[in-house]
C-alpha cells in the first residue's frame, strides 16, 4: 500500500474515518444497474472483502485534490463478480439518485479510459451533485487475482481534477506491483 513519501508532492495518511465524499455507509441507488458503481464509490457492497486497507493522499500544493485508495481481497470469485457487475454498469448506468449517510445526491456516470495496468480495469467519471455543489470524481477500479484496487480522485473544492491519473494514483500500482513480484 502506498505510504507517505512514496509520491512526491502528496501527503499520504491512514483515514481517520470512512465518512466524507467517498466512503461511509452504503449508498443505495434508485436503479439496480447502477448499484455496483455506488458500491465502489462508497467502499461497501454486497460482496464483502476478507481483508482491506485504505489510504488518503492529499496534494500538498493546496489545490484541494485528494485520492482515496482502497485495496480489498475477496474470497472465491468475489473480485471477478465485482468487476463483471461494474462492466455491466458501465454499459447500462448513465446516472442515479443515491441516498446514504451523506444524504441524497444525484450522480452522473460516464466511462473514461482507465489507465490502471491490471488483469481487468474500468474507469468512471462521476459527477456527484449534493445540494448546489457538483463534485467530479474519477473512479478507477482494477483487479489482479482476488484483489481489487479502488482509486477515487476528486477535488474537495469542487473543481475538476482533470483526470484520475495523478502522481499518487500512478504510484499505487507501482507499489502493489513491487509487493507481488
Amino acid at each position: 500500500m502506498i505510504a507517505d513519501g512514496d509520491a512526491a508532492g502528496w501527503k499520504v495518511t491512514v483515514p481517520k474515518s470512512a465518512s466524507g465524499p467517498v466512503g461511509g455507509a452504503r449508498m443505495v441507488t434508485d436503479k439496480a444497474a447502477c448499484q455496483p458503481v455506488a458500491d465502489a464509490l462508497s467502499e461497501t457492497g454486497a460482496v464483502k472483502p476478507v481483508a482491506s486497507v485504505e489510504r488518503s493522499a492529499v496534494a500538498e500544493d493546496r489545490s484541494g485534490v485528494m485520492v482515496r485508495v482502497r485495496l480489498a481481497s475477496y474470497a472465491g470469485d468475489g473480485a471477478s463478480k465485482i468487476m463483471a457487475d461494474l462492466a455491466g454498469a458501465a454499459q447500462q448506468c448513465k446516472s442515479f439518485d443515491g441516498s446514504g449517510s451523506g444524504g441524497k445526491q444525484h450522480v452522473g456516470v460516464a466511462q473514461y479510459g482507465a489507465y490502471l495496468s491490471a488483469q481487468t480495469s474500468l474507469g468512471f467519471r462521476l459527477t456527484a451533485k449534493v445540494g448546489k455543489q457538483t463534485l467530479p470524481i474519477y473512479l478507477d477500479i482494477g483487479s489482479v487475482g482476488d484483489t481489487v484496487e479502488y482509486l477515487a480522485t476528486f477535488n474537495v473544492l469542487g473543481d475538476d481534477p482533470g483526470t484520475g491519473s495523478t502522481t499518487a494514483e500512478r504510484q499505487q500500482p507501482v507499489k502493489l506491483g513491487a509487493a507481488t513480484t
